[in-house]
């Protein structure tokens, strides 16, 4: 029990720190996408370069216009079962199944996982 007790305390230090800069990390996204509508407001307001060679920095700024660009997508589990209901029919719901009992297994963890929340309690 004391070896479990060390490595669990060490758990438990290492998943505040993650929660820690977790937490600055998103501060510092949140900080960034500010600016971002900074720099949004700039470039419709104003005919800016597209791109900029920042010598500093050695890094390249890149502006990707409205409706140039594509995102990378995603499509959740709903979106899809609602496209092939809305394509398929009846027919939509019965790929759906079959889609999910072929990936389903594919989800099953293989190791163990562990999970650290806050019981609510003070001491």
């Amino acid at each position: 029990m004391e070896a479990l007790t060390r490595v669990l305390s060490k758990y438990v230090r290492v998943t505040k720190n993650l929660n820690e800069l977790n937490a600055q990390a998103s501060e510092l996204r949140d900080n960034r996408r500010t600016i971002e509508l900074d720099l949004a407001a700039l470039y419709a307001h104003t005919e800016l370069p597209n791109s900029i060679q920042l010598k500093e920095s050695e890094m390249m700024f890149s502006v990707k216009r409205p409706n140039q660009w594509k995102k990378g997508w995603t499509l959740s589990k709903k979106d899809l079962e609602q496209y092939l209901t809305e394509i398929l029919g009846e027919k939509g719901k019965e790929v759906m199944g079959e889609i999910v009992r072929r990936h389903e297994p594919k989800l099953v963890g293989s190791d163990f996982d562990f999970d650290l929340k806050t019981t609510g309690s003070s001491s």
